[in-house]
């Protein structure tokens, strides 16, 4: 019995959680001029209502619409996090080459590869809780995939 009424709390308080979400809001931040493309700000609703929105951009490829959008919520709630307190970047570049000579009809012949890799690492402080998916959307070429969260921020009183 206790844990039917654990379970229809919880229940409750994700439904409320999720339900601060004006179905709206999609399209609005699809056209927020600053939001369109990926980052976080600040949206005001209405007179008592502000969201902090994150959107994130992933490169489509050849990934599966389940992966764009579980990379998609991560970089969308890392965008947010970042919004918030800040994060830190470290750059790390590698290059290699490699010369090979190799005989190809009686003739020495050169070949050369060269290798470029650059490593990018940003460490956010903090973990957003509560955020909720708004939704996701393709760049008009298809090119990128787009994703937003957001949470609709405690007013003062």
């Amino acid at each position: 019995m206790i844990i039917n009424k654990l379970v229809f709390f919880e229940f409750i308080l994700f439904s409320s959680l999720f339900a601060q979400i004006p179905n709206e809001l999609f399209s609005k931040i699809q056209n927020d001029v600053e939001l369109m493309e990926g980052g976080s700000n600040l949206i005001k609703w209405n007179t008592d209502s502000t969201f902090i929105v994150g959107v994130s951009a992933v490169e489509v490829k050849k990934k599966r619409q389940s992966i764009l959008k579980r990379v998609g919520i991560v970089k969308a709630k890392a965008q947010v996090t970042q919004f918030i307190e800040g994060s830190s970047l470290t750059t790390s570049r590698e290059m290699t080459t490699q010369e090979t000579i190799a005989l190809v009809n009686d003739k020495e012949t050169v070949f050369f590869k060269e290798e470029y890799i650059e490593t990018i690492r940003e460490d956010t402080k903090g973990f957003v809780n509560g955020m909720s998916n708004v939704g996701g959307w393709y760049s008009k070429d298809k090119s990128m995939y787009y994703y937003a969260v957001a949470r609709l921020l405690p007013q003062k009183k």
